[in-house]
């Protein structure tokens, strides 16, 4: 196991081995990582039927009654922020977006361009980036390699 080596001196009682020979810390079942048991208990307490897939604090609060690990916190915190069945079916507390805009109808090539830049490439010949250059009506576009010397495109 992970903490049995960090295990406290005998003065310190928040670690104990019960009967039934599971490990314990501050009464709260310490869950190996073995396999995939931790995503079974984490499941039994977030998808279960009965459960009813609650929300990230009432998860964790359910599971740190009974059970602890190292980095409990940040794999609940995954695992329901990317719940499938969350993420479909609760309700979005954010402002609603706005309505899309078009963009302007275009008549003439050249009258309005996309810039954008490719970075971190390897070197060839004193260059690593490029700067795209695309025309939004016909979609042809222009490269050009650049040197660039810490933050500063020469």
């Amino acid at each position: 196991m992970e903490l049995l080596g960090k295990l406290p001196s005998k003065g310190d009682n928040h670690w104990k081995l019960g009967t039934d020979g599971l490990l314990r810390y501050h009464d709260r079942l310490f869950v190996p990582n073995a396999g995939n048991l931790r995503l079974r208990i984490l499941k039994s307490r977030h998808d279960h039927p009965l459960a009813g897939h609650f929300g990230l604090t009432k998860t964790l609060e359910l599971l740190c009654r009974d059970f602890t690990w190292p980095g409990l916190w940040a794999f609940i915190t995954d695992y329901v922020k990317t719940c499938n069945v969350c993420l479909r079916n609760k309700s979005c507390h954010h402002k609603p977006y706005s309505p899309l805009r078009q963009l302007p109808v275009l008549f003439h090539p050249w009258d309005s361009i996309l810039m954008d830049f490719i970075e971190q490439l390897p070197e060839s010949e004193g260059c690593s980036d490029i700067l795209v250059i695309v025309d939004r009506l016909t979609k042809q576009a222009i490269f050009i390699s650049i040197v660039k010397y810490g933050s500063v495109i020469l």
